[in-house]
């Protein structure tokens, strides 16, 4: 799509006060016309009336098909704020109008993208698809460009919902190119815009979302008085640019849609956002009022209230908040975000194997779905497990590889958390030096962004270098074991204590002793007394 300062400014406010200055006066068109003025500047009211009155119009003048479209956008834009019954009137009223005459391709698409719509509405997904592909063919035949985007649209989120994801994605991409090469109208083009970052947000597809939420913030700037997109859209936009580190633009989007915001759906997301802004940047009470008003209007503020509780070191609420979340069965977009928190609080504070089973489910998630952003959660996730095993080494493929994803989709923050635990493996595997070094790389991001919970973490981390033993590349597991060398503990106990063989206890203690230039287990408990490591770290 061109740039804003290229495209055809249409200044709404203008155009609604020309009209209504003549409104006794005003032919059919002319009151669509002003239905769709007073719908961009969200006069919901007078847009009801224009279009009410547009279609009385038309069907006085003839144009059947004309008053079915007014209909729909009635019903289309009642069902957008939440008004069901009377959109459902609506729609109602389309089907008896669309009754009433010999069907043409275009009427027909109307009512096959209305019983698409309300298919899925229900659940019915498969009957959704059929009802959107009937849809989608008639609007070709009636070269009705608007209908076959909205139709197209619908059939995207169908085929998303029903397992055929690339199909679905292939569909919104058709969508998004007919806006960008102008054959879409603007009644069109706002709806379609928001539909399609929804979809792609909550299936984690960020890289279409960032390309799609520029384009729609160019869209709407060269709208004067626009309102309608400044809500949920804005909660996409906003969701965006915290991803690409655009904090304080972020927060500036969300404080605006708290303000004016009636509907509570899109108000209860702002308040979460805002909240997990405040979380990351240290604002702890600022994030703590905006999650609970989140809760209050209904919705989920989990796993961003956990890792709120992990930050001041309430680790056992974090971990049952996130548990508790995971237990409602929550969209695919929340469960990919609650799972990669269980692996890191379970990891570091924890059950290992409530962190493997959530790894394993991320993963399965990241394959169905087969976006790039989950593939690198699930990537980092299986790397936080390896991290403290007796192969650390295997986490920095995986580490390597979900960096690179961060660093093209341009998430300055998740690359530096990447390269946090990219630090760590290199410290586990004995290697302090390249861990530093990441250390470092990692400061420096989260310093810019001003990621304070972060950098105490990593500040901790970095000052933990646990002396010759770090140095020497002793893994947590053979820190485990050398402490209980330490208490005087035989193989044989320390393998029941542990859940290991005593084959492998025996294969940890040589390690150790190996790595430290150590000849027997005395010395070994001399050298964990000396440097501090006797007691649990």
């Amino acid at each position: 799509m061109a740039p804003a300062d290229a495209m055809q400014v249409i200044d709404w406010v203008v155009r609604y006060d020309e009209l209504a200055a003549r409104r006794d006066a005003l032919t059919a068109g002319e009151l669509d016309a002003m239905g769709l003025a007073a719908w961009f500047l969200g006069r919901e009211a007078e847009c009801e009336r224009a279009w009410d009155d547009a279609h009385l119009a038309y069907l006085d003048a003839g144009d059947t098909d004309a008053a079915i479209r007014c209909v729909f956008w009635l019903g289309f834009t009642l069902a957008d704020h939440g008004e069901a019954v009377r959109a459902g009137a609506w729609m109602s009223r389309l089907f008896e109008l669309t009754d009433t005459v010999d069907p043409t391709p275009g009427t027909a698409a109307t009512a096959a993208l209305c019983r698409a719509v309300g298919a899925f509405a229900n659940g019915q997904v498969e009957a959704s698809v059929d009802l959107g592909e009937r849809a989608v063919d008639l609007a070709r035949l009636a070269r009705d460009v608007d209908t076959e985007v909205l139709a197209t649209m619908g059939l995207g989120r169908a085929l998303v919902y029903a397992g055929r994801i690339g199909e679905g994605f292939a569909c919104m991409d058709r969508v998004m190119l007919a806006i960008s090469s102008g054959r879409v109208s603007d009644r069109v083009a706002g709806p379609a815009y928001c539909a399609v970052i929804a979809s792609c947000l909550d299936r984690w597809d960020v890289d279409r979302a960032r390309v799609w939420t520029r384009d729609l913030s160019d869209w709407c700037d060269a709208q004067r008085g626009l309102e309608p997109f400044r809500g949920e859209c804005s909660v996409h936009r906003a969701g965006v640019q915290r991803l690409l580190g655009e904090w304080p633009e972020a927060v500036l989007t969300l404080e605006a849609v708290c303000d004016r915001e009636r509907r509570v759906e899109t108000l209860e997301d702002a308040y979460y956002g805002l909240g997990e802004l405040c979380r990351l940047v240290g604002r702890r009470r600022d994030a703590e009022a905006a999650y609970r008003h989140a809760a209050e209007l209904g919705r989920e503020v989990q796993p961003g209230f956990a890792l709120l509780a992990r930050d001041s070191r309430r680790f056992a609420a974090a971990r049952s908040g996130v548990a508790r979340a995971l237990e409602t069965n929550p969209a695919p977009g929340a469960r990919a975000e609650l799972l990669a928190a269980q692996v890191e609080l379970e990891v570091e504070h924890g059950d290992r194997n409530v962190a493997v089973r959530a790894a394993t489910a991320l993963r399965a998630m990241a394959d169905q779905l087969g976006t790039v952003f989950l593939e690198a959660q699930a990537d980092r996730a299986e790397a936080r497990l390896l991290i403290g095993t007796d192969a650390p080494q295997q986490a920095l493929p995986l580490l390597r590889r979900s960096w690179a994803v961060w660093r093209r989709l341009e998430a300055p923050y998740e690359a530096a958390v990447t390269r946090v635990l990219m630090a760590r493996a290199n410290r586990a595997f004995g290697d302090e030096e390249a861990a530093q070094l990441e250390f470092d790389a990692a400061r420096t991001v989260l310093s810019g962004l001003g990621a304070v919970a972060d950098l105490d973490r990593l500040e901790r981390l970095a000052a933990e270098s646990g002396g010759a033993a770090a140095s020497a590349g002793l893994t947590k597991r053979e820190l485990e074991v050398l402490r209980l060398v330490a208490s005087g503990r035989s193989n044989r106990q320390i393998a029941a204590e542990l859940f290991l063989s005593e084959r492998t206890v025996a294969r940890h203690v040589s390690n150790i002793l190996g790595k430290l230039g150590l000849g027997s287990r005395s010395a070994a408990t001399a050298f964990a007394f000396e440097h501090g490591l006797n007691t649990p770290r």
